[in-house]
Formats: C-alpha cells, sequence, structure tokens
C-alpha cells in the first residue's frame, strides 16, 4: 500500500528500475569504430552491463543508503551519482580498489559518451574521483616455478609443443595476455625473431625474443601443421584449441596456464606474471628502461615504476652488494 503523504511506496506500487544495457550495446556498438582493441571493448562492457546488472537487482543490487537517499533510477535521467557510488563501494568490497579503479574509468567514459550523443545533458560522474589504489605488488616468477612449469609442458605432442611456445614467449617477450593470443602465424618472424603485436590503444609494435624461444615457436609451427593437416598461411590462427578445434581465446589461455601449474604443483601462476617478471629479470639483468619500455609498449614511466616495483627490494639488495659504502672502506 503506497503512502501518497510521505511519498513512500511499497514495492509492487514501484515502478520497474531502469534497464541500462541497450545504451550499453550502442556505446559498444561506437567503441567498435575507433577501432579499439578486443580486450579494451570487453574491459568496457564488463563494467557497463555489471554496473546495469547491479542497478536492475532489487535484491543484490543498488538500495538507497538512507530514507533520504535516491531510489534506483526509472530512466536514464535519473541515474544519479550516488548509485555509481554505491555501485563502485560494492565492487571495492566484492573484488578490490584495483578492479573498482577501473570500472570506474568505463564508466566515466560511457556516460561521457552518453553526454556527446546527447542522450543527457550532463554526466551523474562529472565531479567524482576515482577510488584510491594502494600499490599492488605483483609476485614474480620464482626460477623454480618456472623450470617446473616448463618441465610438465615438455615432450613431442601437439598441447606440449603448444604450451612450450606459449609460455616461452609470455616469458621472454613480457607481452599481454590479449597480445599473445589474438594473433595469426603471419605475426611471428622466426628470422628476425620478431613477434607483432596489437596493444593498447591499437598500437602495433615488434617484440624481439631470443633463440630458445625461436625454437620452441618453430617447433610448435610444425606440430601445428601436421596437427590440422595443411600448410599453414599467414591468417591462420596462432594457437589452436584441440577442445574447441577453433582459434584460442584469452580465457583458453588462462585455463591452459592454470591447468599446468596444477599439473606441475606450483601456485596459480596468473599470465600477467610473466609481464612483471620480464620487466623484474631485465632491470635485474641491467636492461636498459627505455628498452624495456619500447619492448613493453609503455608511455609513462609510471607504468616502468609499478611494474619495477614487484621486485625492488630484491634488486636493491643486489645492487648493495656492489656499492655498500662499508665493503668499500
Amino acid at each position: 500500500m503506497s503512502d501518497v503523504a510521505t511519498g513512500f511506496l511499497e514495492p509492487e506500487d514501484l515502478p520497474p528500475r531502469y534497464d541500462l544495457h541497450p545504451e550499453v550495446a550502442s556505446w559498444i556498438r561506437a567503441l567498435r569504430s575507433q577501432n579499439l582493441s578486443e580486450n579494451t571493448q570487453r574491459i568496457y562492457r564488463r563494467a557497463g552491463d555489471s554496473f546495469a546488472a547491479y542497478l536492475l537487482d532489487e535484491k543484490a543490487g543498488y538500495q538507497p543508503a538512507s530514507e533520504g537517499g535516491h531510489p534506483a533510477p526509472t530512466s536514464l535521467e535519473e541515474v544519479h551519482r550516488e548509485h555509481v557510488q554505491a555501485y563502485i563501494a560494492d565492487l571495492i568490497k566484492r573484488t578490490s580498489a584495483g578492479n573498482a579503479h577501473q570500472h570506474f574509468r568505463s564508466l566515466k567514459t560511457f556516460f561521457n559518451w552518453l553526454v556527446n550523443e546527447e542522450e543527457l545533458t550532463r554526466s551523474p560522474m562529472r565531479t567524482m574521483k576515482p577510488p584510491e589504489v594502494g600499490e599492488v605488488v605483483v609476485p614474480v616468477i620464482p626460477d623454480d616455478a618456472l623450470k617446473k612449469l616448463l618441465a610438465i609442458c615438455k615432450g613431442t605432442s601437439f598441447k606440449q609443443r603448444r604450451d612450450t611456445a606459449i609460455i616461452m614467449l609470455f616469458l621472454d617477450t613480457g607481452v599481454r595476455l590479449s597480445e599473445l593470443t589474438e594473433r595469426s602465424v603471419g605475426h611471428l618472424d622466426l628470422d628476425l625473431m620478431v613477434f607483432y603485436v596489437l596493444g593498447k590503444g591499437g598500437r602495433e609494435r615488434a617484440v624481439p625474443f631470443g633463440r630458445t624461444t625461436s625454437v620452441a615457436v618453430d617447433r610448435y609451427l610444425r606440430a601445428l601443421g601436421k596437427h590440422r593437416k595443411k600448410t599453414l598461411e599467414k591468417d591462420d590462427a596462432l594457437w589452436w584449441s584441440v577442445k574447441r578445434g577453433s582459434r584460442m581465446t584469452i580465457w583458453g589461455v588462462g585455463t591452459m596456464i592454470e591447468n599446468r601449474c596444477k599439473e606441475a604443483g606450483i601456485p596459480h601462476i596468473h599470465p600477467h606474471q610473466f609481464r612483471h617478471t620480464f620487466a623484474h629479470l631485465w632491470k635485474l639483468n641491467g636492461g636498459n628502461e627505455d628498452d624495456l619500455m619500447r619492448i613493453t609498449g609503455w608511455k609513462s614511466r609510471q607504468m616502468l615504476s609499478r611494474y619495477a616495483a614487484s621486485s625492488g627490494a630484491e634488486r636493491a639488495r643486489l645492487a648493495h652488494k656492489t656499492l655498500s659504502p662499508g665493503d668499500r672502506l
């Protein structure tokens, strides 16, 4: 029963919550025309769809913080910063500040797009600040874990050749998961020992790799041709799923790493840890920072500092052994 005098309504009297999914779908179609990477589009879609689902969920989703708080929106114009703030707070609680920060940036882009499209007169996030994200130190992969991981993949079968090549490329190039996965055979040059990847912002770069990785990849490509019973062409998918009989996805590569870790009896390794490990080993062995930025595709030294922090203490200890003032007396 509704209470018209106070303005409070019983649940059955409330108008339906607004569904943002159609706007999110339109936004993603617009992003495709900007030639953004598939991974960037996935990140944006995940944030948009997740926020839309949060607003629709009457039980686990948005609830006003107080009696005077904004109710769930029933139209696009009613989406308020309070709704976004509640969603970000919920994400921090359920996942992490880093994940919430990524969703924040994606949603801000979404609402700015709605303003540009004249669907809204102003963004509900126009004065909002992103959540603070403390420095998260991603652990590098220990040498013994790498040796066990590669040992479990050793062999001549198609999957063993494939998984060894994937792990070696991850370790030897520091490429992102999407950069490694979404490639074709023609993006590898075994003579120059270069892997052409598509990074953030649609920027292609040539990433070098070493002789050992070149041998591993060459063995895999020969195994791939035999497995598919055909002469490989440049447009053929680089990584082939045995289970699905088609191009491997980023989820497939991630699952492969997870399964191989279990077989090797080592802690779970996230594909992005290879990127941190590459940066750590590069700096540990005296590699040039400008070269590291070029190889990894970083445009700012802030990213260099973030990745270098993974094992900075270890590098500092090793440097101190050489530069110790006390030992020089």
